[in-house]
């Protein structure tokens, strides 16, 4: 009979990159099972630490993803520092790391992660060569989805605001479909009518 090792004795002990993921990915928040405030205080810590050090992507991406199933509003921030403390890696693992990040936010469902995401989605677009143009895109394009998770005013503002002034279609299109999700409504893709429903009193939050 084979038993599972121990994740927590595997991040102290091992430094195998895959042993690593797959532990940090194993963690669960223990304050949703039962566990004590120790045992979260550990790790939480433990998930930011990673999320914004590991030194192996593939390490920060588990730890990410594992504290999107978090509720300890402690989790946005590391999140938020997996995001800028990707650029530690090549642009391209970074741009990886990034959509992550965002994607864990917009999983978390804590409000306090709106303020990255619409700042995120409201970037200019990049210069540079076409690779550095997608990638930019790319990220945006997935703090948008992100925002579709959060019915508040900060988020749909951001949203409406994509669909005024982007010229790319599949970002707008994303900004759209997160403007549904979020609100509930089913207006057709015009900015100038989800313009009228952001300035509606009844739903400014």
């Amino acid at each position: 009979m084979f038993t599972k090792p121990n994740p927590l004795l595997v991040l102290r002990d091992s430094s195998d990159g895959d042993q690593r993921a797959k532990a940090l990915r194993s963690l669960r928040e223990p304050k949703q099972f039962g566990g004590s405030d120790t045992d979260q205080d550990a790790v939480v810590n433990i998930l930011n630490t990673a999320a914004a050090t590991e030194k192996q992507p593939l390490c920060r991406l588990a730890a990410i993803q594992a504290l999107g199933r978090f509720k300890d509003p402690r989790a946005v921030k590391g999140l938020t520092d997996g995001f800028y403390n990707a650029s530690a890696f090549s642009t391209e693992t970074a741009t990886v790391i990034r959509c992550q990040a965002l994607r864990a936010l917009g999983e978390t469902g804590n409000p306090a992660a709106v303020e990255l995401l619409a700042r995120v989605v409201r970037e200019p677009p990049a210069e540079g060569t076409e690779l550095e143009k997608q990638q930019t895109l790319d990220v945006r394009i997935a703090a948008a989805r992100a925002l579709g998770r959060f019915s508040h005013y900060q988020a749909t503002e951001a949203l409406v605001r994509v669909m005024q002034n982007e010229r790319d279609i599949a970002l707008r299109d994303r900004a759209y479909e997160s403007l549904q999700a979020a609100t509930g409504k089913k207006l057709p893709p015009d900015a100038k009518e989800w313009e009228q429903l952001l300035h509606q009193a009844s739903y400014k939050e």
